[in-house]
């Protein structure tokens, strides 16, 4: 597989809905007449997931010419909301924002409409407000190739628990959509958990061994990103059930990757955050310019198996991204 020719490419974007300029601004003169500057609250620095956009959007901010404040919300509303004001203060060029749910993300965005400044957001779309665009993955997409993976997985047939992420942003509940659309194509398959384990590690671990003890025959796993996927995966092995039950996640980090080629996980819909974050500076330091973008992004992921991480680690290293393959030998 070439990941830079394939038609659903990481890199691939598809322009949804009109085109607008700069979010008020002005013409392009006016909105470079100072330095370009920007600040970028993101949900959360401790799930490697987001430290990967951040290494990207720093990566494209130096290339953008564009001076680049990231801040972490600590996955906390009131965070987003504290540091968000504090950012406006200052007036920037452009606010990048990761919400940690959507409805701070309404607030911090109706926030800066009010200030006049633009705003971007990325992966979790708020639920109100003036953007001036909005660029994520298609998670209703990713919810289905996880589907389809585990299906594949476990032959078609079986008991399979679901681990939701958290269910107040919009690609959580999406990625549960497109999951329970996706598995409806194997009628032998039986949910018999429904869990939520706020896209945390240590939480899915709890919530995975609660789980086994509930339904000890269970034969497969989706969970909504690849930080609870890791849970799962020690879950299953504190249990001996490593690599007998199939764990499919989302997002492609490091760990999961390593777990994938070790066999204790299945596959992961991989969906590069290093390039999501620089799709999103990119985006950013055009509407700073008062340049047009448009007004949806939609970047797609591609779901990834043991024999296709050395595709995987050749496309991530020519975009820059030196860090999510380097364990892998």
């Amino acid at each position: 597989m070439n990941w830079k020719n394939a038609s659903v490419a990481l890199i691939a974007t598809i322009a949804l809905g009109a085109t607008l300029s700069g979010c008020n601004r002005g013409d392009g003169a006016a909105a470079t007449s100072k330095p370009l500057s920007s600040t970028m609250v993101i949900s959360t620095l401790n799930n490697p997931f987001f430290v990967s956009v951040a290494d990207g959007a720093k990566a494209q901010a130096e290339t953008s010419g564009m001076k680049l404040d990231v801040q972490n919300a600590n996955n906390k509303d009131q965070g987003l909301l504290d540091l968000t004001s504090t950012a406006l203060t200052k007036q920037p060029s452009v606010l990048i924002v990761d919400p940690v749910s959507s409805d701070s993300g309404a607030s911090v965005t109706n926030q800066a409409n009010q200030a006049k400044v633009p705003v971007v957001a990325f992966d979790r779309e708020p639920s109100s407000g003036d953007l001036a665009s909005f660029i994520g993955y298609d998670a209703i997409q990713a919810g289905r190739a996880g589907a389809k993976a585990l299906g594949e997985a476990v032959g078609g047939k079986g008991q399979v628990a679901e681990i939701q992420g958290i269910m107040g942003t919009s690609v959580a509940q999406d990625r549960s959509k497109g999951f329970n659309e996706g598995i409806k194509a194997f009628p032998g398959i039986q949910i018999v958990a429904v869990q939520a384990a706020e896209f945390d590690r240590g939480k899915a671990l709890d919530v995975m061994t609660n789980v086994l003890q509930a339904h000890p025959d269970i034969n497969g796993v989706y969970a909504a990103n690849d930080e609870m996927a890791m849970g799962v995966v020690s879950a299953l092995k504190a249990r001996g059930l490593s690599g007998t039950v199939k764990v499919v996640g989302n997002d492609g980090i490091a760990d999961a990757l390593a777990a994938i080629k070790a066999g204790t996980m299945y596959a992961t819909n991989a969906e590069s955050p290093f390039v999501l974050g620089k799709q999103v500076v990119t985006i950013a330091a055009k509407v700073a310019k008062g340049e047009q973008v448009d007004k949806h992004t939609v970047l797609q992921g591609r779901l990834v198996t043991a024999k296709d991480i050395t595709d995987l680690c050749t496309f991530l290293t020519g975009e820059g991204d030196t860090k999510t393959c380097a364990g892998l030998s």
